[in-house]
């Protein structure tokens, strides 16, 4: 199946390439997301909450979090695919950080615009100011 077009790969294999999604660029381990959580900034999203730390890999990582009371399983795994489709479509521009994805509990149907717009926000905007567990600013 490789062609080789004057000394490249063919563009289906640099298309696997950039739609694979490996376990060294997801988060496995309940270490792993609490300490997104606990250290992670947050940036509130219209269609997912998105929780982003540094890592020292060099590249992005990611981990999604879907609880049951989201929906049933048809409509969690909806989410799971297309967070995880937004994630391949953008992780080269995303840097040496691990992202966390969240759905809001208003979200009826997400899209995969939706989910890239809110995960390439998370490079521009600033993030929700931290809070305790009382919902207060932290530090008052």
């Amino acid at each position: 199946m490789k062609e080789f077009v004057q000394g490249r790969l063919s563009s289906y294999e640099a298309m696997l390439d950039d739609s694979t999604y490996p376990k060294s660029a997801r988060l496995r381990r309940k270490a792993e997301f609490t300490r997104v959580f606990s250290q992670g900034d947050v940036f509130p999203g219209r269609q997912a909450l998105v929780r982003r730390a540094p890592n020292c890999l060099g590249h992005a990582r990611l981990g999604l979090s879907v609880p049951r009371r989201y929906g049933k399983a048809v409509r969690r795994n909806t989410f799971r695919r297309l967070a995880r489709e937004a994630f391949r479509a953008v992780k080269n521009r995303l840097g040496a950080h691990e992202y966390v994805l969240s759905p809001r509990r208003h979200l009826e149907t997400p899209t995969l615009a939706g989910l890239t717009e809110d995960l390439l926000r998370t490079l521009v905007a600033a993030p929700a100011p931290r809070r305790d567990r009382g919902g207060r600013p932290r530090g008052t």
